[in-house]
């Protein structure tokens, strides 16, 4: 389970150092927020978890007027360091706790919403400061057992873990997987007062750089670091360590077409109005 205070430290550090990696991540899903948004510019909009910047930066190139916050330090450091035009204002806080100083325009989140202590009680709260005639859009994991970037690599080092290790992140308790099932979201965001509209949104990652000269290793070590597998393979001896490369690279290698891996991501795309 992850919680605030993982993202307030070890975790958001974590994620600050493998910044990059994350982007692929979550690029896929993210890019139909973006672009769900419409025109931005001119507009006010607060990035709710905006990590390391990346959704912060395009918004503000297009135009927007954009306050991205987190609660983690060390992510927004990697934020500020990326903003070399100095476009974004970047604040230490939460967001469901904050009275911000102007309303906003939109409100957007990719995969950044999810981590509230009371959702209902911050979504209430975010609606308030909220223009009139505004809205949300946020994207976030559908279940772990479609999409194959989580799903895939702990099945494949199954046999080496152990079943206990190796089951997927549950829905509906903090952490990545925590709106996958679509009725936890729609009663949080009715009872805070929003109306939403939702949609799929599929697609695939590629596992591997395609400029990778090994994309069979290049995405064993991509699984290592990221996403569910990641964070249970830190301690490992060097043995077992090995023994789940090897398992990862067979599980690629039957996912590899004309030099890239693919595997399939399954998002929601939420639009919310007051």
């Amino acid at each position: 389970m992850t919680t605030k205070l993982d993202w307030a430290g070890s975790l958001g550090k974590m994620w600050a150092d493998k910044a990059e990696a994350h982007d692929r991540l979550l690029g896929p899903i993210g890019d139909a927020g973006l672009a769900a948004l419409g025109d931005i510019s001119g507009k006010r909009i607060l990035d709710i978890g905006c990590g390391a910047g990346t959704t912060s930066i395009e918004m503000a190139k297009a135009g927007a007027k954009v306050v991205g916050v987190d609660i983690s330090e060390d992510l927004l450091a990697e934020a500020r360091a990326r903003d070399t035009d100095d476009l974004c204002t970047f604040m230490l806080c939460d967001a469901a706790t904050t009275d911000f100083d102007q309303p906003f325009d939109l409100i957007f989140s990719r995969f950044g919403m999810m981590f509230f202590d009371d959702p209902v009680s911050g979504w209430a709260k975010l609606r308030r400061q909220l223009a009139s005639d505004g809205k949300a859009v946020m994207v976030c994991w559908r279940e772990a057992a479609q999409n194959e970037w989580a799903s895939l690599p702990l099945q494949a080092v199954s046999s080496v873990l152990g079943e206990a290790k190796t089951k997927p992140s549950p829905s509906g308790i903090p952490g990545p997987f925590a709106w996958a099932e679509e009725h936890v979201f729609r009663e949080i965001m009715q009872q805070s007062g929003w109306a939403i509209e939702v949609a799929h949104v599929d697609g695939s990652l590629a596992m591997n750089e395609v400029t990778a000269t090994d994309p069979v290793d290049d995405a064993v070590q991509f699984a290592m670091k990221v996403g569910p597998l990641g964070s249970r393979v830190k301690a490992l001896k060097p043995d077992v360590r090995q023994a789940v490369c090897d398992a990862l690279a067979d599980a690629m290698r039957g996912k590899l077409r004309d030099g890239v891996i693919r595997f399939s991501t399954a998002g929601w795309l939420i639009a919310a109005t007051p």
